[in-house]
């Protein structure tokens, strides 16, 4: 179905079509109307898509999309296809509005470059939380679909407008708030990154708890409930978000609680909005969970023999119920990447990259545990780094692993894909899809975060003959 794209930075607007499932009465109803759109608690609401009729609840409204909607305007310039919303526009933001096509290229793109640019028709940069609601109320009044963006580091299509728009840019809504170090929770702007987060919290002894793609923003974020390698310990970013201001589709303000970490009244809005992709809202504000950085740390890698011996041994580890601070898996092609890369030289076979956290006593202990129980499954030894230096190049050949599978092959295109399966499954997941890969023509290593049952396959293809 081609809907609204999602939008990675801030939040997403992909309808899926399970979606319409729980509500296929009211589809049955409304796919008859030949009206375009219709009323809900007396106000009119549109959001546009293409494809067919299709249902989405926000809040207590039904939005209405239809194929006959008004689409012509992404194939207008945006002065000609909505003159009143420009003049607003202008008038409300002046020169964060604009329409030139030099700053529009740098939008309607995603990082993996297999799908063509699709770009917005306008560009708009809010500085608050009360201005994207103001900016909201003009696209619901005019029918303008919205790409919330802020780092656009998506690799699935997240940033482009395949209907045209405006791309609606929060990068410049990066504040840190308020950071409560007794409470420990940080109020953030979605436009700041985690990486940027983390330096500001480092002099005070706290980090943020995920870390997905080097880049990312905390709107995007929350919008996909990223995990990133140190979810094994701290969970992913719903495990992380303590309440979010986050503006509706008609340009409603909600804030999902206080800063209270438990509360028995009512629905957890907040874990509603986190990983909804942007179907519910634009996230303006977020209180995060922060944690107290580690007081000792220890790095390790490990070869095996085949992905599913690896993957048999972190099941195994996780089952003993060690707390790992991350536990990462490389094929031996992932491994080949990183090395070309980097200019390293590990060993080119299947590896486990850990990270051991906590008290010296509590990591000495998980050491030793897990050296037991990984030599069930492979009979090589453990290679530990003996310098932050060494810890830092090994961590970065994990987090550089996008671009090292990219630079493979130069004239490639990528496309990532994303498993989750039960912590027990793993292994013979990772194995079979391994199978599979081995046996086609496609250079696509796996790379995983093998603690909490994910693991991203990394796609590259000739864009010329796919």
């Amino acid at each position: 179905m081609n809907v609204l794209r999602r939008g990675i930075s801030t939040s997403a607007r992909v309808i899926r079509p399970s979606l319409t499932k729980p509500f296929s009465r009211a589809y049955s109803s409304f796919r008859g109307s030949q009206s375009n759109s219709f009323r809900t608690n007396n106000s009119k609401y549109f959001v546009l898509v293409g494809g067919f009729t299709t249902l989405l609840t926000i809040g207590s409204s039904i939005y209405s999309y239809s194929q006959e909607e008004k689409i012509e305007g992404k194939k207008q310039d945006f002065e000609k296809a909505w003159p009143k919303a420009c003049k607003e526009f202008e008038e409300l933001l002046g020169d964060r509005f604009t329409t030139k096509l030099d700053f529009l290229e740098n939008y309607g793109k995603e990082k993996s470059g297999y799908l063509p640019a699709q770009l917005p028709q306008a560009v708009v940069w809010p500085l608050s939380t009360e201005e994207v609601s103001k900016i909201v109320k003009i696209c619901a009044k005019y029918q303008i679909p919205i790409i919330p963006y802020a780092a656009g580091t998506s690799v699935e299509g997240h940033t482009t407008a395949p209907k045209g728009g405006i791309t609606m840019d929060l990068k410049r809504m990066d504040r840190v708030i308020q950071l409560n170090n007794e409470d420990m929770d940080v109020v953030v702007q979605p436009g700041i990154g985690w990486m940027d987060l983390n330096e500001y919290l480092k002099p005070h002894g706290f980090f943020l708890g995920v870390d997905p793609a080097p880049g990312a923003c905390i709107g995007g974020m929350c919008g996909t409930c990223c995990s990133g390698t140190n979810a094994v310990r701290y969970g992913t970013m719903k495990d992380q978000v303590v309440n979010l201001t986050v503006v509706m589709a008609d340009g409603t303000i909600l804030k999902t609680g206080q800063r209270a970490r438990k509360s028995s009244a009512g629905y957890d809005l907040a874990r509603l909005f986190v990983g909804s992709e942007g179907t519910l809202g634009i996230v303006t504000e977020a209180t995060l969970k922060v944690r107290n950085i580690p007081e000792y740390m220890a790095m390790a890698r490990i070869g095996f023999n085949n992905v599913h011996d690896a993957s048999a041994a972190v099941i195994e580890i996780l089952q003993k119920g060690v707390q790992l601070g991350a536990v990462e898996l490389f094929d031996e092609e992932m491994v080949r990447a990183v090395n070309k890369f980097r200019g390293m030289d590990l060993p080119e076979m299947p590896c486990l990259l850990f990270k051991f956290t906590g008290p010296a006593p509590h990591v000495k202990h998980d050491i030793e545990v897990v050296r037991d129980i990984t030599k069930k499954y492979t009979p090589h030894t453990y290679h530990f780094t003996q310098s932050q230096e060494e810890s830092e190049d090994l961590w970065a050949a994990r987090k550089t692993a996008f671009w090292a599978a990219m630079a493979m092959k130069p004239n490639g295109r990528l496309m990532s894909t994303d498993v989750a399966v039960p912590i027990s499954k793993p292994a013979d997941c990772i194995q079979e899809t391994k199978n599979d890969l081995d046996a086609s023509f496609l250079f696509s290593p796996i790379v995983g975060h093998v603690g909490d049952g994910n693991f991203p396959v990394v796609i590259i293809f000739d864009p010329v003959n796919p």
